[in-house]
């Protein structure tokens, strides 16, 4: 049975129930929810952390960046659910700040 993607990247990103995002302690957390699997669920994880896009600073600020961002995700990769999706923008827009 394959893991569900969505929980993965839930623990990865530390989301909480609106999508938020915890930046640090990424790895403890896989570790410590996926003892005997952790490198097997990063694989699963990677393409999903791995999406990137330049904003477009004249359409919008970060906020509407991030929404599109989101937007992108969702489109690419049907599977994820709202709050995971919600979640890896949230990491997106983190990081350009």
């Amino acid at each position: 049975m394959r893991p569900d993607v969505n929980h993965v990247l839930k623990v990865y990103l530390g989301a909480d129930e609106n999508g938020g995002y915890e930046p640090l302690h990424c790895d403890e957390r896989m570790r410590e929810t996926f003892p005997d699997t952790h490198s097997r669920m990063m694989e699963l994880i990677a393409p999903y952390l791995a999406e990137d896009q330049e904003p477009d600073w004249t359409r919008g600020d970060l906020v509407q960046e991030g929404d599109r961002f989101e937007k992108a995700l969702r489109e690419k990769f049907p599977e994820l659910d709202a709050i995971a999706a919600k979640a890896l923008a949230n990491r997106w827009s983190f990081d350009w700040k």
